[in-house]
Protein backbone atom coordinates (compact mmCIF):
# COMPACT_ATOMS: atom_id res chain seq x y z
CA UNK A 1 0.00 0.00 0.00
CA UNK A 2 1.52 3.27 -1.00
CA UNK A 3 2.13 6.56 1.60
CA UNK A 4 -0.97 8.48 -0.05
CA UNK A 5 -3.45 5.20 0.59
CA UNK A 6 -2.35 5.01 3.77
CA UNK A 7 -3.02 8.19 5.24
CA UNK A 8 -6.22 7.24 3.59
CA UNK A 9 -7.25 4.62 5.30
CA UNK A 10 -5.83 6.07 8.88
CA UNK A 11 -6.59 9.51 8.63
CA UNK A 12 -6.99 11.66 11.82
CA UNK A 13 -8.64 8.51 13.49
CA UNK A 14 -4.98 7.76 14.27
CA UNK A 15 -4.92 9.36 17.58
CA UNK A 16 -7.70 8.03 19.24
CA UNK A 17 -6.11 4.15 18.51
CA UNK A 18 -5.97 2.15 21.38
CA UNK A 19 -1.84 1.93 20.87
CA UNK A 20 -1.83 5.78 20.53
CA UNK A 21 -4.52 6.76 23.41
CA UNK A 22 -2.77 4.28 25.79
CA UNK A 23 0.50 6.84 24.55
CA UNK A 24 -1.12 10.11 25.40
CA UNK A 25 -3.43 9.12 28.15
CA UNK A 26 -1.47 7.19 31.43
CA UNK A 27 -5.36 6.70 32.96
CA UNK A 28 -5.21 6.71 36.86
CA UNK A 29 -8.19 5.61 39.14
CA UNK A 30 -8.91 6.42 42.44
CA UNK A 31 -11.98 6.56 44.62
CA UNK A 32 -14.40 9.39 45.78
CA UNK A 33 -14.23 10.50 49.37
CA UNK A 34 -17.36 13.01 49.27
CA UNK A 35 -19.00 11.77 46.81
CA UNK A 36 -22.14 13.95 45.78
CA UNK A 37 -21.77 15.67 48.91
CA UNK A 38 -24.13 18.85 49.40
CA UNK A 39 -21.66 20.30 52.59
CA UNK A 40 -18.40 20.61 53.81
CA UNK A 41 -15.76 22.28 51.55
CA UNK A 42 -14.91 19.38 49.63
CA UNK A 43 -17.42 17.81 47.40
CA UNK A 44 -16.77 14.65 44.23
CA UNK A 45 -18.93 14.05 41.42
CA UNK A 46 -19.32 13.50 38.25
CA UNK A 47 -20.27 15.12 34.74
CA UNK A 48 -21.77 13.20 31.73
CA UNK A 49 -20.13 13.66 28.83
CA UNK A 50 -22.13 10.80 26.58
CA UNK A 51 -24.36 7.83 27.32
CA UNK A 52 -21.28 5.94 28.61
CA UNK A 53 -19.40 7.86 29.84
CA UNK A 54 -18.73 9.86 33.09
CA UNK A 55 -16.00 12.43 33.81
CA UNK A 56 -15.42 12.72 37.51
CA UNK A 57 -14.32 16.39 39.48
CA UNK A 58 -13.61 17.27 42.75
CA UNK A 59 -14.29 20.81 44.12
CA UNK A 60 -12.81 22.45 46.95
CA UNK A 61 -14.37 25.74 48.46
CA UNK A 62 -13.08 28.26 50.46
CA UNK A 63 -14.02 29.26 53.66
CA UNK A 64 -16.03 32.51 52.96
CA UNK A 65 -17.76 33.52 49.46
CA UNK A 66 -15.97 32.30 46.57
CA UNK A 67 -14.19 35.30 44.26
CA UNK A 68 -13.91 33.32 41.64
CA UNK A 69 -13.43 29.85 40.52
CA UNK A 70 -10.74 28.50 38.77
CA UNK A 71 -11.26 25.22 36.52
CA UNK A 72 -8.24 23.10 36.64
CA UNK A 73 -7.38 20.40 34.39
CA UNK A 74 -4.50 17.98 35.14
CA UNK A 75 -1.83 15.86 33.31
CA UNK A 76 -2.00 12.66 31.72
CA UNK A 77 -1.23 10.37 34.46
CA UNK A 78 -2.88 12.74 37.27
CA UNK A 79 -6.33 12.67 38.99
CA UNK A 80 -8.57 15.19 40.23
CA UNK A 81 -7.80 15.39 44.15
CA UNK A 82 -4.16 15.44 42.86
CA UNK A 83 -4.14 18.94 43.20
CA UNK A 84 -5.44 18.72 46.74
CA UNK A 85 -2.08 19.89 48.33
CA UNK A 86 -2.10 22.90 46.42
CA UNK A 87 -5.55 23.63 46.97
CA UNK A 88 -4.77 26.27 49.81
CA UNK A 89 -3.20 28.87 46.93
CA UNK A 90 -6.79 29.07 45.77
CA UNK A 91 -8.76 28.72 48.96
CA UNK A 92 -6.49 30.97 51.06
CA UNK A 93 -7.82 34.21 49.04
CA UNK A 94 -11.07 33.24 48.21
CA UNK A 95 -10.84 31.05 45.20
CA UNK A 96 -12.69 27.92 44.56
CA UNK A 97 -10.98 24.90 42.89
CA UNK A 98 -12.78 22.84 40.62
CA UNK A 99 -10.50 20.06 39.44
CA UNK A 100 -11.74 18.03 36.76
CA UNK A 101 -10.46 14.27 35.03
CA UNK A 102 -10.95 12.97 31.83
CA UNK A 103 -12.92 9.87 30.47
CA UNK A 104 -12.34 6.82 32.53
CA UNK A 105 -10.32 8.32 35.20
CA UNK A 106 -10.57 8.55 38.92
CA UNK A 107 -14.27 7.20 38.99
CA UNK A 108 -14.88 8.24 35.53
CA UNK A 109 -15.63 5.65 33.22
CA UNK A 110 -15.10 5.34 29.11
CA UNK A 111 -12.37 5.90 27.39
CA UNK A 112 -10.02 9.29 27.20
CA UNK A 113 -10.06 10.39 23.88
CA UNK A 114 -7.97 13.29 22.07
CA UNK A 115 -10.64 13.87 19.77
CA UNK A 116 -13.22 14.35 22.39
CA UNK A 117 -11.40 15.75 25.20
CA UNK A 118 -11.99 19.91 24.38
CA UNK A 119 -16.11 18.92 23.63
CA UNK A 120 -15.96 17.37 27.22
CA UNK A 121 -13.99 20.38 28.49
CA UNK A 122 -17.55 22.17 26.84
CA UNK A 123 -19.48 19.94 28.75
CA UNK A 124 -18.21 19.74 31.95
CA UNK A 125 -17.67 23.88 32.14
CA UNK A 126 -21.42 24.07 30.87
CA UNK A 127 -22.64 21.69 33.53
CA UNK A 128 -20.65 23.06 36.41
CA UNK A 129 -22.87 25.92 36.33
CA UNK A 130 -25.34 23.70 38.59
CA UNK A 131 -22.55 22.16 40.80
CA UNK A 132 -21.35 26.23 41.26
CA UNK A 133 -24.43 27.40 42.47
CA UNK A 134 -25.14 24.69 44.68
CA UNK A 135 -22.12 24.93 46.27
CA UNK A 136 -23.08 28.88 46.78
CA UNK A 137 -20.08 30.53 44.37
CA UNK A 138 -22.21 30.57 41.42
CA UNK A 139 -21.53 34.12 40.76
CA UNK A 140 -17.74 33.55 41.14
CA UNK A 141 -15.33 35.01 38.10
CA UNK A 142 -14.40 31.88 35.93
CA UNK A 143 -10.68 31.19 35.09
CA UNK A 144 -9.07 28.00 33.16
CA UNK A 145 -6.29 26.83 34.23
CA UNK A 146 -4.47 23.73 32.43
CA UNK A 147 -1.26 21.39 33.48
CA UNK A 148 0.99 19.80 31.22
CA UNK A 149 -2.21 18.03 28.66
CA UNK A 150 -4.83 20.03 30.57
CA UNK A 151 -3.36 23.12 28.60
CA UNK A 152 -5.57 21.98 25.74
CA UNK A 153 -8.73 22.23 27.82
CA UNK A 154 -7.85 25.49 29.49
CA UNK A 155 -6.78 27.58 25.73
CA UNK A 156 -10.50 25.92 24.49
CA UNK A 157 -12.43 27.06 26.69
CA UNK A 158 -10.65 30.58 27.26
CA UNK A 159 -11.66 30.67 23.44
CA UNK A 160 -14.81 29.40 23.43
CA UNK A 161 -15.99 30.83 26.12
CA UNK A 162 -14.42 34.51 26.17
CA UNK A 163 -17.56 36.62 27.59
CA UNK A 164 -17.26 33.94 30.76
CA UNK A 165 -13.59 33.24 31.29
CA UNK A 166 -11.47 36.01 32.99
CA UNK A 167 -7.94 34.48 33.32
CA UNK A 168 -6.12 31.89 32.03
CA UNK A 169 -3.30 29.79 33.03
CA UNK A 170 -0.89 27.76 31.22
CA UNK A 171 1.30 25.56 33.21
CA UNK A 172 3.75 23.33 31.26
CA UNK A 173 1.21 23.10 29.05
CA UNK A 174 1.20 21.34 25.80
CA UNK A 175 0.43 23.08 22.32
CA UNK A 176 1.26 20.67 20.04
CA UNK A 177 1.21 16.78 20.20
CA UNK A 178 2.71 15.75 17.18
CA UNK A 179 5.70 18.38 17.98
CA UNK A 180 6.21 16.37 21.80
CA UNK A 181 9.35 14.80 21.51
CA UNK A 182 8.34 11.80 22.48
CA UNK A 183 5.52 11.33 20.07
CA UNK A 184 8.32 11.83 16.97
CA UNK A 185 10.46 9.24 18.60
CA UNK A 186 7.68 6.72 18.56
CA UNK A 187 6.64 7.48 14.77
CA UNK A 188 8.31 4.54 13.01
CA UNK A 189 7.46 2.57 16.18
CA UNK A 190 3.93 2.73 15.52
CA UNK A 191 3.87 3.36 11.68
CA UNK A 192 6.34 1.59 9.90
CA UNK A 193 8.85 2.86 8.20
CA UNK A 194 7.22 6.07 6.69
CA UNK A 195 6.41 7.25 10.30
CA UNK A 196 8.03 10.48 10.57
CA UNK A 197 6.61 11.27 6.71
CA UNK A 198 3.24 10.21 8.38
CA UNK A 199 3.34 11.98 11.35
CA UNK A 200 4.16 15.68 9.63
CA UNK A 201 0.97 14.45 7.13
CA UNK A 202 -1.30 14.24 10.14
CA UNK A 203 -3.29 17.29 11.41
CA UNK A 204 -2.47 18.40 14.27
CA UNK A 205 -5.27 16.87 17.06
CA UNK A 206 -5.77 19.78 19.31
CA UNK A 207 -5.01 22.69 17.41
CA UNK A 208 -4.59 24.85 20.36
CA UNK A 209 -1.94 27.01 18.86
CA UNK A 210 -4.65 28.50 16.44
CA UNK A 211 -7.16 29.03 19.21
CA UNK A 212 -4.85 31.06 21.54
CA UNK A 213 -5.69 34.24 19.05
CA UNK A 214 -8.99 34.18 20.56
CA UNK A 215 -7.75 34.80 24.16
CA UNK A 216 -8.23 38.31 25.61
CA UNK A 217 -8.34 37.97 29.30
CA UNK A 218 -4.84 38.22 31.78
CA UNK A 219 -3.12 35.09 31.34
CA UNK A 220 0.06 33.47 33.03
CA UNK A 221 2.25 30.62 31.46
CA UNK A 222 4.56 29.00 33.53
CA UNK A 223 7.09 26.54 32.20
CA UNK A 224 10.35 24.74 33.49
CA UNK A 225 13.24 24.99 31.08
CA UNK A 226 15.08 21.48 31.62
CA UNK A 227 10.91 20.02 30.93
CA UNK A 228 12.15 16.95 29.19
CA UNK A 229 8.05 15.85 28.61
CA UNK A 230 6.93 19.20 26.96
CA UNK A 231 9.29 21.62 25.67
CA UNK A 232 9.81 25.04 26.90
CA UNK A 233 9.33 26.30 23.47
CA UNK A 234 5.79 25.29 23.93
CA UNK A 235 5.20 27.41 26.37
CA UNK A 236 7.23 30.08 24.70
CA UNK A 237 5.36 30.15 21.39
CA UNK A 238 1.99 30.06 23.67
CA UNK A 239 3.03 33.12 25.12
CA UNK A 240 4.32 34.84 21.63
CA UNK A 241 1.12 34.03 20.05
CA UNK A 242 -1.00 35.48 23.11
CA UNK A 243 -3.10 38.82 21.60
CA UNK A 244 -4.39 39.64 24.94
CA UNK A 245 -2.87 42.86 26.79
CA UNK A 246 -2.26 41.13 30.40
CA UNK A 247 0.16 38.31 29.84
CA UNK A 248 2.95 36.85 31.43
CA UNK A 249 5.61 34.02 31.00
CA UNK A 250 7.73 32.79 33.67
CA UNK A 251 10.60 30.45 32.81
CA UNK A 252 11.57 28.50 35.65
CA UNK A 253 15.22 28.20 35.44
CA UNK A 254 15.77 24.64 37.48
CA UNK A 255 12.57 22.83 36.84
CA UNK A 256 11.47 19.51 34.93
CA UNK A 257 8.19 18.90 33.63
CA UNK A 258 6.81 17.76 36.97
CA UNK A 259 8.80 19.54 40.02
CA UNK A 260 7.83 23.37 39.41
CA UNK A 261 6.13 23.48 42.70
CA UNK A 262 8.38 21.79 44.42
CA UNK A 263 11.18 23.95 43.64
CA UNK A 264 9.31 27.20 43.30
CA UNK A 265 6.16 26.70 45.45
CA UNK A 266 6.07 29.93 46.91
CA UNK A 267 6.17 32.21 43.83
CA UNK A 268 4.44 29.60 41.99
CA UNK A 269 1.81 30.79 44.49
CA UNK A 270 2.24 34.42 44.66
CA UNK A 271 1.47 34.24 40.33
CA UNK A 272 -1.07 32.27 40.80
CA UNK A 273 -3.05 35.09 43.47
CA UNK A 274 -1.89 38.21 40.93
CA UNK A 275 -3.86 36.37 38.71
CA UNK A 276 -7.11 36.04 40.16
CA UNK A 277 -6.71 39.04 41.27
CA UNK A 278 -6.04 40.56 37.56
CA UNK A 279 -8.84 38.29 36.49
CA UNK A 280 -11.70 39.54 39.58
CA UNK A 281 -10.32 43.05 37.56
CA UNK A 282 -10.63 42.52 34.02
CA UNK A 283 -13.95 43.13 31.32
CA UNK A 284 -14.36 43.43 27.87
CA UNK A 285 -17.36 44.43 25.73
CA UNK A 286 -15.70 42.16 23.05
CA UNK A 287 -14.89 38.98 23.98
CA UNK A 288 -14.43 36.22 21.12
CA UNK A 289 -17.43 35.37 19.48
CA UNK A 290 -19.51 38.68 20.06
CA UNK A 291 -21.21 40.07 17.77
CA UNK A 292 -20.92 43.85 16.83
CA UNK A 293 -22.40 46.17 14.22
CA UNK A 294 -19.55 48.53 12.65
CA UNK A 295 -20.11 52.85 12.49
CA UNK A 296 -18.78 56.04 12.07
CA UNK A 297 -16.07 54.49 9.82
CA UNK A 298 -14.20 56.44 7.05
CA UNK A 299 -14.24 53.38 5.17
CA UNK A 300 -18.27 53.96 4.76
CA UNK A 301 -18.56 50.80 3.07
CA UNK A 302 -18.74 49.14 6.28
CA UNK A 303 -20.77 50.78 8.58
CA UNK A 304 -23.91 48.83 9.37
CA UNK A 305 -22.27 46.05 8.70
CA UNK A 306 -22.44 43.12 11.41
CA UNK A 307 -19.52 40.70 12.14
CA UNK A 308 -18.34 38.53 15.04
CA UNK A 309 -15.25 38.96 16.90
CA UNK A 310 -12.14 37.00 16.72
CA UNK A 311 -9.91 38.10 19.64
CA UNK A 312 -8.25 40.91 20.25
CA UNK A 313 -5.51 42.37 17.96
CA UNK A 314 -1.96 41.68 19.25
CA UNK A 315 -0.33 44.66 21.23
CA UNK A 316 -2.97 47.47 20.03
CA UNK A 317 -6.29 48.65 21.35
CA UNK A 318 -8.26 47.43 18.44
CA UNK A 319 -10.21 44.40 18.18
CA UNK A 320 -10.35 41.44 15.17
CA UNK A 321 -13.95 41.58 13.71
CA UNK A 322 -14.69 38.81 10.76
CA UNK A 323 -17.28 40.27 8.54
CA UNK A 324 -18.81 38.43 5.42
CA UNK A 325 -16.76 37.98 2.23
CA UNK A 326 -15.67 40.23 0.31
CA UNK A 327 -15.01 42.01 3.43
CA UNK A 328 -13.30 39.27 5.25
CA UNK A 329 -11.24 40.13 8.79
CA UNK A 330 -10.58 43.78 9.71
CA UNK A 331 -9.10 45.68 13.07
CA UNK A 332 -11.43 47.98 14.16
CA UNK A 333 -11.20 50.22 17.51
CA UNK A 334 -13.95 49.75 20.03
CA UNK A 335 -15.54 53.53 19.56
CA UNK A 336 -16.32 52.10 16.10
CA UNK A 337 -17.99 48.76 17.38
CA UNK A 338 -21.27 48.28 19.00
CA UNK A 339 -22.21 45.18 21.07
CA UNK A 340 -25.25 43.46 19.67
CA UNK A 341 -24.68 40.26 21.18
CA UNK A 342 -21.75 39.66 23.78
CA UNK A 343 -22.58 36.23 24.63
CA UNK A 344 -24.03 34.63 21.64
CA UNK A 345 -26.34 31.76 21.88
CA UNK A 346 -25.75 28.58 21.38
CA UNK A 347 -27.09 27.15 18.52
CA UNK A 348 -27.88 23.86 20.12
CA UNK A 349 -28.51 24.22 23.83
CA UNK A 350 -28.72 20.82 26.31
CA UNK A 351 -32.24 20.38 26.91
CA UNK A 352 -33.26 21.94 23.21
CA UNK A 353 -35.59 20.42 20.95
CA UNK A 354 -34.18 19.57 17.74
CA UNK A 355 -35.74 17.96 14.35
CA UNK A 356 -33.56 15.64 12.10
CA UNK A 357 -33.31 16.48 8.55
CA UNK A 358 -31.34 15.39 4.99
CA UNK A 359 -30.11 12.25 6.24
CA UNK A 360 -29.36 10.04 3.26
CA UNK A 361 -27.89 6.56 3.95
CA UNK A 362 -30.53 4.05 4.79
CA UNK A 363 -30.35 3.56 8.47
CA UNK A 364 -30.34 7.49 9.00
CA UNK A 365 -33.19 8.47 6.63
CA UNK A 366 -35.56 6.74 9.43
CA UNK A 367 -35.00 9.39 11.41
CA UNK A 368 -35.70 12.09 8.87
CA UNK A 369 -38.36 14.02 10.58
CA UNK A 370 -38.16 12.98 14.16
CA UNK A 371 -37.48 15.07 17.07
CA UNK A 372 -35.32 14.31 20.29
CA UNK A 373 -33.38 16.27 22.85
CA UNK A 374 -30.20 17.73 23.11
CA UNK A 375 -27.99 15.93 25.63
CA UNK A 376 -24.87 17.71 24.86
CA UNK A 377 -21.47 17.95 22.08
CA UNK A 378 -19.65 14.73 20.90
CA UNK A 379 -16.44 16.26 19.26
CA UNK A 380 -17.86 18.23 16.59
CA UNK A 381 -21.41 15.95 16.49
CA UNK A 382 -25.05 17.15 18.63
CA UNK A 383 -25.80 13.83 20.86
CA UNK A 384 -29.69 13.44 20.78
CA UNK A 385 -31.93 11.25 22.87
CA UNK A 386 -34.44 10.13 21.04
CA UNK A 387 -36.43 8.19 23.68
CA UNK A 388 -36.89 4.52 23.40
CA UNK A 389 -35.29 4.98 19.61
CA UNK A 390 -31.86 5.47 21.87
CA UNK A 391 -29.18 8.31 21.44
CA UNK A 392 -27.68 9.32 18.08
CA UNK A 393 -24.65 11.94 17.43
CA UNK A 394 -25.38 13.77 14.54
CA UNK A 395 -23.62 16.68 12.49
CA UNK A 396 -25.54 20.35 12.90
CA UNK A 397 -26.08 21.34 8.95
CA UNK A 398 -28.95 17.89 10.20
CA UNK A 399 -30.35 19.12 12.80
CA UNK A 400 -33.46 22.28 13.17
CA UNK A 401 -34.13 23.84 16.58
CA UNK A 402 -37.26 23.59 17.21
CA UNK A 403 -37.50 24.67 20.72
CA UNK A 404 -35.08 26.04 22.92
CA UNK A 405 -34.79 24.82 26.45
CA UNK A 406 -32.16 26.34 28.29
CA UNK A 407 -28.90 26.05 27.94
CA UNK A 408 -25.18 28.31 28.27
CA UNK A 409 -24.61 30.87 25.73
CA UNK A 410 -20.76 31.52 24.64
CA UNK A 411 -18.03 30.48 22.11
CA UNK A 412 -17.85 31.16 18.07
Amino acid sequence: MDFGAMMAMMGDGIWDMPMVRQIIFHVQKSKPDYMDATTGDTRDGTFTVDRDSKVAYRLYLPSGKARAVVFFFHGNAEVCTDIGHLKDAFTSNGTALLSIDYRGYAWGSGEPSISKICSDAEECFKQADAVLSAAGCGDGKRIAMGRSIGATCAVHLAAKFAADIHGLVVDSGLMAVKQLPMVQQIAPQLLGPQGTQMLGALKEPVSTLSKLSAVGCPTLVMHGIKDEIVPVSQGVECHDKLPCAQKTLRQWENATHNDVTLNYASEWTALITKLVDDALAFHTEFPAGALVEAHSLSAAELNGLQGSVVGPQSGGERFRVEFAAPNGEKALKPANLKVLERVPKDPFPVGATVEVHSLASAAGAAFNGKKGKVLGLQGDRVRINFGEEGEKALKAANLKVVEANGGKGGGY
